[in-house]
């Protein structure tokens, strides 16, 4: 007997669905909410933007939210949910300036600081999504939901 399935096209193995996206939006919601519980977040305090990424601030900014088209000049601190440090500003002694809305950062960056101001602190919970995906990047393992402590420094 022969077996034609090994003459199907395959879908390739770096396609995603849409099922398996909804998957991990939902796994990386379950991460999210588990790291509150078991660091005693409160979450009366955190907000929940429709994209997934919650927001923690710890220091009320002043003036108007930061807009895409705007530099952002920030000290941070980059974890996973493990609470081990992956990237800092602090590392290299230099604050971090980026073009809010310009793509030169992860989308959860990018979206999160368009609802910070100058001077504000806060936590950016970010999930996989809106980070590096399914692929990681260096020492950051694909669909690892990441915490950004995020200093805004100054805005131009």
């Amino acid at each position: 007997m022969v077996s034609f399935a090994s003459c199907k096209e395959d879908t390739p193995s770096y396609y995603i669905t849409p099922e398996q996206i909804e998957a991990q939006k939902k796994l990386d919601e379950e991460t999210i909410r588990k790291y509150f519980r078991a660091n005693n977040v409160d979450t009366t305090k955190v907000v929940r933007l429709n994209s997934g990424i919650y927001i923690l601030t710890k220091k009320a900014g002043e003036g108007d939210v930061i807009k895409a088209g705007q530099y952002a000049e920030v000290n941070y601190i980059g974890r996973n949910v493990s609470n081990d440090v992956f990237d800092s500003s602090f590392r290299t002694g230099k604050t971090f300036s980026v073009l809010v809305g310009a793509g030169q950062v992860i989308k959860g960056w990018d979206e999160g600081l368009q609802h910070m101001r100058k001077g504000e602190e806060a936590n950016l919970y970010i999930p996989s999504y809106m980070g590096y995906g399914m692929y990681g990047s260096n020492s950051i393992p694909p669909n690892s939901v990441l915490i950004f402590e995020i200093d805004v420094l100054n805005v131009r």
